[in-house]
C-alpha cells in the first residue's frame, strides 16, 4: 500500500464576487470617461455601490462556507474597487459642479454672450 492521498476539490468560485469585480470594474472604466462627459459620473457611481454591496455580500458567504466557495481575492477586489469608485465619482460629481458654477458666473456669460 501507498500513502497516496487523492487531492483536495477546489471550491467553487462565488459568482457575486465575479460580478462584483466586473461591475467595479466598469465603473472605473466610466469614471474616467466621466472626465470627459459628466452625466457618466451618476453610472460610475451606481456601479461603484453596487459593486462594493456585492462584494462585500459575496465576501460574507465565501467566509461562511468555510472553504466550499473561493474568490474572496475577487470579492475584496470588488470591494475595494467599488468604494474608491464612489467617492471619487463624488470628487468628479462636486468638481463639475464646481465648474458650471464658475462658467455661469463669469461677466462675458452675465452680459451675454454665450
Amino acid at each position: 500500500m501507498t500513502d497516496y492521498q487523492a487531492p483536495v476539490p477546489q471550491g467553487k468560485t462565488n459568482t457575486l464576487a465575479i460580478i462584483s469585480l466586473i461591475a467595479s470594474i466598469l465603473g472605473v472604466l466610466l469614471m474616467f470617461l466621466g472626465l470627459c462627459i459628466p452625466c457618466t459620473s451618476l453610472f460610475s457611481f451606481l456601479l461603484g455601490v453596487a459593486g462594493a454591496i456585492m462584494g462585500f455580500i459575496a465576501k460574507k458567504k465565501i467566509d461562511e462556507s468555510m472553504g466550499v466557495e473561493g474568490g474572496r481575492g475577487l470579492a475584496m477586489g470588488g470591494l475595494i474597487a467599488g468604494i474608491a469608485v464612489v467617492v471619487i465619482s463624488i470628487i468628479i460629481f462636486i468638481i463639475g459642479i464646481i465648474a458650471v458654477g464658475a462658467l455661469f458666473t463669469t461677466p462675458a456669460f452675465m452680459e451675454g454672450w454665450y
